[in-house]
């Protein structure tokens, strides 16, 4: 995040990445919310630190009345990316969720925290994704095409869902080269009942 980067609107969204920045642009304007202030703090290791210049900005504390999270479970149980987004919480005295996409209100001021893909297993944005395709017919050509690539490669890198990803978008036409930008062109079904949670989530703390 840029250094100059200020809290601007009522709702503020932080997101972890570029992916997630388009997504949710997406998925916020097919919700019909406005006015949300979407961040990009450029990796889950940046939060704490993204976050602060945030709320050192102007009058952040007079501006910014509802707060979400949206953050990454990774290779851990969600738990674990729920207590680190509470952590940067409770440094700042802001009000700090139960439990994951669960809205507190508290003293005027929302925040809730959803972690990817479904609050409580490990995974990313991307295994949400793949699971609001796999009806799609070229999905068995897809998994076929990991199957048979994946022995092929050094496995310390390698994330089979962010490949699952690229295999599915490289089918398209024109070819999509990365998962917010094809959320713009409207390639995940956002109407699809496994995005259900991430809507609620959006539509409870911002509608």
């Amino acid at each position: 995040m840029e250094k100059n980067r200020k809290a601007e609107k009522v709702s503020l969204l932080v997101v972890e990445g570029k992916d997630e920045y388009n997504f949710f642009t997406s998925l916020i304007k097919h919700l019909l919310l406005t006015d949300i202030q979407i961040v990009d703090v450029k990796g889950k290791d940046n939060f704490k630190n993204e976050f602060s210049l945030l709320v050192q900005s102007e009058n952040f504390y007079g501006i910014v009345k509802k707060i979400g999270f949206v953050r990454d479970a990774e290779e851990k149980e969600a738990a674990a990316a729920f207590q680190s987004i509470c952590g940067i919480l409770k440094t700042y005295n802001l009000p700090i969720p139960h439990a994951p996409n669960t809205v507190i209100d508290q003293n005027g001021r929302k925040v809730a925290i959803f972690i990817m893909p479904n609050n409580k297993d490990s995974g990313m944005l991307e295994d949400l994704c793949i699971e609001s395709r796999k009806a799609d017919p070229v999905w068995n050509c897809v998994e076929a095409f990991i199957k048979c690539y994946c022995p092929l490669i050094e496995k310390d890198n390698y994330n089979s869902s962010k490949a699952k990803i690229g295999a599915f978008l490289s089918t398209r036409v024109p070819i999509e080269k990365e998962l917010g930008f094809a959320a713009q062109h409207h390639v995940w079904d956002f109407d699809n009942p496994c995005f259900n949670p991430v809507k609620d989530f959006l539509i409870n703390l911002f509608g």
